[in-house]
C-alpha cells in the first residue's frame, strides 16, 4: 500500500481529526477551511443518489438562476426532506460530526442542505452574498460545508473573502434578479452587498482545485460566490448547513420571508429563543430511532 494510500484510509478512519487546533484557529479567523479527502468516496456516491433522485422527481421544485439565458444553472432546496439519501447522509456520516468540532458544539442541528446543479455547460457564477442575512437566526454555533462531486479547477470553485464573516452583514441578492447588483432581497434593514466582481484586486479572494472528497467548510456570514464553469464543465454541489447549541431565532427585515420557508416558525418563537422546532432536526448526538447500529 502506498504512503498516499495510508493517509487516505487515515482521514476516512478518522475524519474529525482533521479538525485540529489548527484548523480550528483558521476556521475563527477566516472563516473558511478547506479539508483535503475528507470523505469516504461511499458518502460521494450516496450523495449522487440522492440527486439523482431529486432530479427525478417532478414534484420537487428546481429554482433557476439566471432562467432564460444560457448561463442557467439549477438548486433545489431541503432535499432532506424528500431524499432518504440525504438524510442517511445527515445521521450516517461524520458530516455532522466534522462540523460540530468547527463550532465546539455537542449538538448539531441541522439547518438546510441545498444542492447547486451547474450541468449544462459555461453556467453562469453564483453572486457574491453572505447565507446568514437569508437565516431566521442569531448566533456564533453556525457553520456549512461546501461537497462537490466533480473534479473542479480554482477558476471553477466556490470563493471567499476570509474574515469577512466577522465584518458587516449585507443584504442579500434576489434570487429572482441574480445578475442585479443594485436589487437586495430585503430591500430594506441591511446595508447593500458590495460589488466585489467590479474591482476583484481589491479583495483578498481564495479559492482552491478541488478533487472529489474535499470539503470547504466555512461560516454561513462569510461573503463568498461560486465562480462559473467551462462550457464542458460541470459542477454539482451540495451544501449543508447546520448550528449548535446558542443559535437563537432571530427577526429579519418583513418585505420577504427567510429562506427556506418555514411556515409557522415565527408563531411559536420569538427573538432570543433557541432555535428548536421539529424543522432543525437534531443530528448529533444520533437519536436512539435514527442510528444505524
Amino acid at each position: 500500500m502506498s504512503t498516499a494510500e495510508v493517509a487516505r484510509r487515515a482521514r476516512w478512519d478518522d475524519p474529525v481529526g482533521l479538525v485540529d487546533a489548527s484548523a480550528k484557529a483558521r476556521f475563527e479567523q477566516d472563516g473558511v477551511v478547506l479539508l483535503r479527502g475528507a470523505l469516504h468516496p461511499e458518502w460521494l456516491l450516496l450523495i449522487e443518489m440522492g440527486l439523482g433522485r431529486v432530479l427525478a422527481d417532478g414534484a420537487v421544485t428546481k429554482h433557476e438562476f439566471f432562467a432564460g439565458t444560457e448561463g442557467a444553472f439549477r438548486e433545489t432546496v431541503r432535499n432532506f426532506d424528500v431524499a432518504p439519501e440525504i438524510r442517511r447522509l445527515m445521521f450516517d456520516s461524520p458530516i455532522a460530526d466534522i462540523l460540530g468540532a468547527f463550532m465546539g458544539s455537542e449538538q448539531v442541528f441541522y439547518y438546510s442542505d441545498e444542492f447547486f446543479i451547474k450541468d449544462r455547460g459555461g453556467s453562469k457564477r453564483t453572486p457574491w452574498h453572505q447565507d446568514t442575512p437569508y437565516f431566521p437566526v442569531a448566533g456564533s454555533q453556525l457553520a456549512s460545508i461546501w461537497i462537490a462531486l466533480d473534479r473542479l479547477t480554482r477558476e471553477e470553485c466556490l470563493e471567499f473573502i476570509p474574515g469577512s464573516h466577522r465584518q458587516t452583514l449585507y443584504d442579500g441578492f434576489d434570487p429572482g434578479h441574480p445578475g442585479d447588483t443594485d436589487k437586495g432581497f430585503y430591500g430594506e434593514g441591511l446595508p447593500q452587498r458590495p460589488d466585489i466582481e467590479a474591482d476583484r484586486s481589491a479583495w483578498n479572494i481564495v479559492g482552491w482545485d478541488i478533487e472529489p472528497g474535499d470539503v470547504i467548510v466555512s461560516s454561513p456570514s462569510i461573503l463568498h460566490g461560486g465562480g462559473p464553469t467551462r462550457v464542458e464543465g460541470r459542477r454539482r454541489a451540495l451544501a449543508i448547513r447546520c448550528f449548535g447549541d446558542d443559535v437563537v431565532f432571530a427577526e429579519r427585515p418583513a418585505s420577504r420571508p427567510t429562506v427556506p420557508l418555514t411556515p409557522g416558525l415565527g408563531l411559536h418563537l420569538k427573538p432570543g429563543d433557541p432555535l428548536r422546532s421539529p424543522w432543525y432536526p437534531r443530528l448529533r448526538p444520533v437519536p436512539p430511532w435514527q442510528q444505524h447500529g
